[in-house]
């Protein structure tokens, strides 16, 4: 075996050549371990802010939930933290608590959360380079809340009087109790008072035919507050339309042109006293679906069949809103603006043709009440909603 030794020279350069790979590696190691550091300090600052954003998102909705009052008229006391702030608007500055004049005026509320000395894991190695400073990290995120109307059920084509104004005195904003019955008006204008509700095509017309179609059908796009919904009077629009909603049909309706109720079980004077707070016992019978229990038991008159009626297919049809009107407006004309919504209960069916016996509703209170059962589980809705006000984010 022989070997062959090299001159000095190239000896040498041997010697040069593995020092300058050497440097070459190393240099490469410290690249790579900046790379692999890179993407695990990025994405270690990427989960805190995720984690900064899910904070900062839970106290500007809780901020919303506990200013309720607050963002609709009445000041309450606002958080005394530094990093949640208020306004009035999205153009302008956000204020501490103790910086805002005008608390009822406030819409938004504004939470910063921040985590600063965040060591990196690898990035360090970068300041054995000449001239590197790696510091610390921080990361800080924000959201921003309000309060809008919730999702709601749909609506039945009638209108309420308000409570309280058809009286001598005036008793404006006087609201009705919940649980208690309105009646359904027995006479023709002027008739209309407290108390009372009617016929009210929620697509603005006096139209019977858009009142059947609202009663057999879902009117769910809600007119704003403000806007103007017509009555074609004391006509009797349809007895069997409303009847349907109970799971009782006659003749041209059916239950596969018109969805029932979960239960057609209704309340009258006849089987439920004292007349009021039906509520409760209507959520049992819906859980049971349980069916109408005939026209001898409930003691009206509506000619119709509800013996083969599925309420196991049926739908929230009874539990609905109902515009509020001031009802003097009718007295000159066969149209009211919508005051508010109200949450009712639709308690019993209508006699063949109308008949002279009032049908009922009961007041579950107003749309943008936090408990009325109308609302859908508090759900943002859409800018036809008027649902209880819930916190939502906007930024």
């Amino acid at each position: 075996m022989h070997r062959k030794l090299l001159s000095g020279g190239h000896a040498k350069a041997a010697r040069k050549e593995r020092g300058a790979v050497a440097v070459l590696v190393a240099l490469a190691l410290v690249a790579l371990v900046a790379f692999v550091g890179l993407a695990l300090d990025l994405g270690k600052l990427y989960i805190v802010r995720s984690e900064l954003q899910n904070s900062a998102d839970s106290c500007a909705l809780a901020a919303g939930h506990m200013n309720y009052a607050f963002f609709q008229s009445a000041p309450v006391q606002l958080a005394t933290n530094s990093n949640v702030l208020f306004s009035d608007s999205l153009s302008t500055p956000f204020l501490t608590r103790t910086a805002v004049a005008s608390p009822s005026t406030m819409k938004y509320v504004k939470c910063t959360t921040s985590l600063g000395n965040i060591q990196n894991w690898f990035m360090q190695v970068l300041n054995s380079l000449p001239g590197a400073s790696i510091a610390n990290a921080s990361v800080s995120a924000f959201a921003v809340a309000t309060i809008s109307p919730a999702q709601t059920t749909c609506a039945i084509p009638v209108f309420v009087c308000e409570a309280g104004t058809q009286v001598t005195p005036p008793l404006a904003g006087q609201s009705y109790a919940i649980g208690q019955w309105i009646g359904s008006k027995t006479g023709s204008p002027p008739s209309y008072g407290a108390g009372n509700f009617g016929w009210a095509a929620l697509d603005g017309s006096n139209s019977a035919d858009s009142i059947k179609s609202e009663l057999t059908g879902n009117a769910c796009s809600l007119p704003a507050v403000g806007s103007s919904i017509g009555s074609p009077g004391n006509m009797v629009t349809d007895s069997k339309a409303w009847n349907t909603r109970f799971g009782i049909y006659a003749n041209p309706y059916s239950q596969s042109s018109a969805t029932p109720d979960f239960t057609g079980y209704a309340y009258t004077a006849t089987n439920w006293s004292p007349p009021s707070n039906a509520y409760s016992d209507f959520v049992s019978k819906r859980a049971t679906f349980t069916a109408y229990q005939g026209d001898v038991a409930a003691g009206v008159n509506t000619s119709g069949s509800s013996a083969q009626t599925n309420y196991t297919a049926g739908s929230d049809r009874r539990l609905a809103l109902a515009p509020e009107v001031d009802c003097s407006q009718l007295l000159n004309s066969h149209s009211a603006n919508i005051l508010w919504w109200d949450c009712v209960l639709m308690l019993d069916p209508m006699d063949q043709g109308g008949g002279a016996t009032p049908v009922h509703l009961e007041y579950e209170g107003k749309s943008t009440d936090a408990s009325v059962p109308c609302a859908t589980h508090g759900i943002p809705g859409n800018g036809n909603s008027v649902g209880p006000l819930v916190p939502v984010l906007v930024q």
